[in-house]
């Protein structure tokens, strides 16, 4: 009970962090408003019937009616302005603020749980739900204390006409109630079994309306892939639900033959009430003794829902509290006794001291990695795919920690920096730049708000230039056509060329460019490397590539195989030593004219 009332405020703590004023204004209405609306509903036509049935003055009965409209019209302005002026823009604004709350915790949230199934469902009913889980668990709080406002203003009426209408509506109530939570109870289960394959066939649809997968889908067998795993998720889904229907639709006749038990029962009550025992005096009683019963029996709902339904959001609140309680390490900084945030404009020094890394449940692992660079130093990193390059960038951004070993900055270890100071001198162009649905200036802006004189020097300096012409855009002109029609439209070559150009707009420490010309043509991977080297001194460099042509003239070399650097050295000391460098290049260079490209 205590974990279910836990959950309940989990949910309910962002209408009281977001909304104060409205969750008093909405209580308000539920709990003071709703049961004089439903007085009036009930004791209005009693007051009316009577009147008529002994003759009772015209004059009289519009009387009671002024009194009944006043009442009636002063609950209808309350309700509308609420709803129309109030309701909406209170819930979106708080909606807002939540998913803001969600973004935010992200940003806290350390980046080797995205490698995790469980956190990335978990990740998934946040993103899917809280907003309106949060509002489920508000508006039900709500109903059931409007609820008991209600059955306290029924039960009262209903002890002067009927006592004995509430023991059998409660005793209908509880009945129903068990059955209602046993059917929860199944379908909560039913949805734990579903989500996976409901998060393929989501993944199905996503492939399908995304743009970047058009051209694979129509001409390869992927589709193939995908109808089958369509296929086989969704028959997977229908016999779940298949599996679950039988036991709930028991629980569901049960209910509905209690239902007609109690339909029946009332029936009865009040048929001896009015002509056996002739307690019940007039139509006007008989009237608003079924419209006190109906509403008593609506709240009672409401009431007894309340406990089944908070059962069934407890599903939810776990798989959200467990997002929000991820314990971070990296992005939630731990204190140290010297933390350094105020960092140089100038090249990092970096070492990294037999550092290991290894994924959980993989065979890769990264062992015993040792690098010096100095200040300014151009070095390069190559070695085949899958040796742990890209792995070893994401390290020296502290996205993951080592699992044994030391990376150090200007001889300070990376865990005593503020990891957002630290990033913020650090420039990375990976290799899948990505391009968001901005204007070109705002995406060209990532790292520094720039002028657009100076940008548009930028873009002529990587030869980005060609873009606005061919497009008749202009800096502020959006990329991709997401929601413009007109907007810019990249190839391979121009999107990387933005990553690098984002590299232009302020100073770093350290930059790294991970596999920055692999949708380069050979002439564009001519003008970026000449680029990359023109800076030397101005950063620390760490050049990531298995095209060997961009990294000749690297200060140092290191070659990375098997997870280990096997070798390290300048180009022609590599070359000389005719190892794993030596072989590689060797095999990139058969199909070219051998031409010695950084001395022309």
């Amino acid at each position: 009970m205590k974990k279910n009332k836990d959950n309940l405020l989990f949910l309910l703590k962002p209408f009281w962090t977001y909304g104060k004023i409205y969750t008093i204004v909405t209580l308000f209405i539920s709990i003071v408003i709703s049961p004089i609306s439903s007085i009036s509903n009930v004791l209005f036509f009693q007051y009316i019937v009577d009147a008529v049935a002994v003759n009772e003055s015209f004059k009289n009965i519009l009387i009671i009616i002024f009194y009944y409209s006043i009442i009636l019209l002063s609950v209808t302005i309350i309700n509308y302005t609420y709803e129309g002026l109030y309701k909406e823009r209170k819930m979106t604004e708080i909606n807002q603020k939540i998913n803001l709350e969600i973004y935010q915790n992200i940003l806290k949230t350390d980046y080797k749980y995205f490698d995790n199934p469980e956190f990335y469902n978990n990740y998934t009913w946040v993103v899917k739900d809280y907003a309106n889980k949060s509002s489920d668990a508000f508006n039900l709080s709500i109903d059931m204390l409007r609820s008991i406002s209600i059955i306290v203003a029924m039960v009262s009426l209903l002890l002067m006409m009927g006592p004995g209408i509430i023991l059998i509506t409660i005793i209908q109530m509880l009945i129903m109630t068990f059955f209602e939570m046993n059917r929860n109870k199944l379908n909560i289960k039913k949805r734990e079994q579903i989500i996976p394959s409901e998060r393929k066939l989501n993944y199905v649809h996503r492939i399908f309306y995304q743009k970047d997968y058009a051209a694979d889908i129509k001409t390869t067998n992927i589709k193939n892939y995908l109808f089958n795993m369509y296929e086989d998720n969704n028959k997977n889904k229908i016999s779940i639900i298949k599996e679950f229907a039988g036991k709930l639709l028991t629980w569901r006749y049960a209910q509905g033959f209690i239902e007609n038990i109690y339909t029946v029962g009332i029936m009865v009550y009040i048929s001896y009430g009015l002509l056996v025992s002739e307690q019940l005096i007039g139509v006007g009683s008989f009237m608003s003794l079924m419209s006190a019963n109906g509403q008593l029996v609506a709240s009672f709902r409401g009431f007894f829902g309340f406990i089944s339904q908070t059962n069934y959001l407890k599903l939810y609140a776990e798989k959200l509290r467990l997002f929000f309680n991820t314990p971070s390490t990296i992005e939630i900084y731990q204190e140290h006794p010297n933390i350094y945030s105020d960092i140089a404009n100038s090249p990092f020094a970096l070492n990294l001291e037999n550092v290991s890394f290894s994924y959980e449940n993989s065979d890769f692992a990264l062992n015993n990695i040792n690098i010096n660079i100095k200040p300014g130093e151009k070095i390069a990193i190559v070695g085949e795919n899958g040796a742990g390059k890209t792995t070893l960038a994401k390290l020296l951004l502290r996205l993951y920690e080592p699992t044994e070993g030391h990376i150090l900055y200007n001889n300070i270890p990376i865990a005593k920096y503020d990891i957002s100071e630290l990033r913020n001198k650090i420039g990375v162009a990976f290799q899948a730049t990505n391009i968001y649905a901005f204007p070109l200036s705002s995406n060209l802006k990532l790292y520094a708000n720039t002028s657009n004189n100076s940008l548009e020097q930028i873009i002529k300096n990587v030869g980005l230039s060609e873009i606005l012409y061919k497009s008749s855009g202009n800096m502020e002109t959006e990329l991709t056509r997401e929601f413009d029609e007109n907007g810019i439209m990249l190839s391979g070559g121009e999107i990387q060329k933005i990553g690098i150009a984002r590299l232009m707009t302020q100073q770093f420490g350290l930059i790294i460019l991970d596999e920055p010309s692999s949708a380069l043509d050979p002439f564009a991977e001519y003008e970026l490397t000449k680029i990359i080297y023109d800076q030397a001194n101005q950063s620390t460099t760490i050049l990531i590539a298995h095209r060997l042509s961009m990294v000749r003239n690297a200060d140092c070399i290191y070659v990375i195989n098997n997870g280990e650097v096997c070798e390290k050295g300048t180009h022609d000391e590599l070359i000389d030593a005719k190892s794993v460098y030596y072989d590689m290049f060797k095999k990139q260079s058969e199909n070219y004219v051998e031409i010695d490209i950084t001395k022309q």
